[in-house]
């Protein structure tokens, strides 16, 4: 079991017993560690919820973007050295990375034909009517200009933000506090909530929950990745993989190839 906390925090001195002692630090810790992982879990819902529902002006929209984006980067680190009081976490060794590639990329290579297959058979007339949707909400973020830039920024770097923020901190605290598989289901859930915003504005609640939904089984996925081979590389690379056939549906969506 990975500590949340390095070490107990708890007030000295104590007059209480040893086992009054143990109690409180426990619980003291487990409750620093809620409060550290408990806005990670809704503040990337609801930021979607604002840039993508209720806010109609196109500068404030991309600055809740932003302000949102920020946040995913930002507080795990605020969280990790100043709610929790954690030292600076330790890097794995390289071969350790290696080792989780070849998994890595066969999930993603999996998971990424298989969109390509529903894209292009059973979903084609659903995703064929949201294309002027998905055009405009993209005109509105300025991607119609520099797609591929955007493609590949959002399936290098931004999947790679997510598995930081999603993988390593959401369900790396989570698995501390929920026992057994509960924590990747927990974390997966989480990860779906923004997904399944977005996708209900294109394709209506639900094919949104259906599409946004599915989320969860790649961020499950994942977070297995993560706990087997105690790094973020494979999942990563699976990520990349799969948001690359993303951005490969979503340009045949915008610029009307198929």
């Amino acid at each position: 079991m990975v500590s949340c906390l390095e070490p107990l925090q708890t007030e000295l001195p104590w007059h209480g017993s040893p086992a009054q002692f143990l109690i409180h630090g426990f619980m003291k810790d487990r409750l620093r560690c809620w409060i550290a992982v408990g806005p990670a879990l809704v503040i990337p819902a609801l930021g979607a919820l604002a840039y993508f529902v209720l806010i109609r002006d196109p500068l404030t929209a991309r600055i809740a973007y932003t302000a949102t984006k920020l946040f995913t980067v930002a507080w795990p680190m605020v969280a990790w050295f100043l709610i929790l009081r954690n030292p600076s976490p330790a890097l794995s060794p390289l071969q350790q990375h290696l080792s989780a590639l070849p998994l890595g990329a066969g999930t993603g290579l999996f998971i990424g034909i298989a969109i390509q297959v529903m894209a292009t058979g059973p979903f084609r007339e659903i995703l064929g009517a949201s294309a002027p949707a998905i055009r405009a909400k993209a005109r509105l973020f300025g991607v119609l200009e520099h797609y591929w830039l955007f493609a590949a920024t959002l399936s290098m770097a931004h999947s790679l933000v997510e598995e930081y923020y999603w993988r390593w901190f959401v369900y790396g605290r989570l698995r501390v506090l929920i026992p057994g598989k509960g924590a990747h289901f927990a974390a997966g859930a989480a990860f779906a909530l923004h997904h399944i915003v977005v996708a209900s504005v294109y394709f209506g609640l639900g094919f949104g929950m259906l599409f946004g939904g599915s989320t969860m089984i790649g961020g499950i996925i994942w977070s297995s990745l993560y706990a087997r081979h105690g790094t973020l590389a494979g999942a990563w690379l699976s990520h990349v993989l799969v948001d690359m056939s993303l951005m490969w549906c979503g340009y045949r969506l915008l610029f009307g190839q198929g």
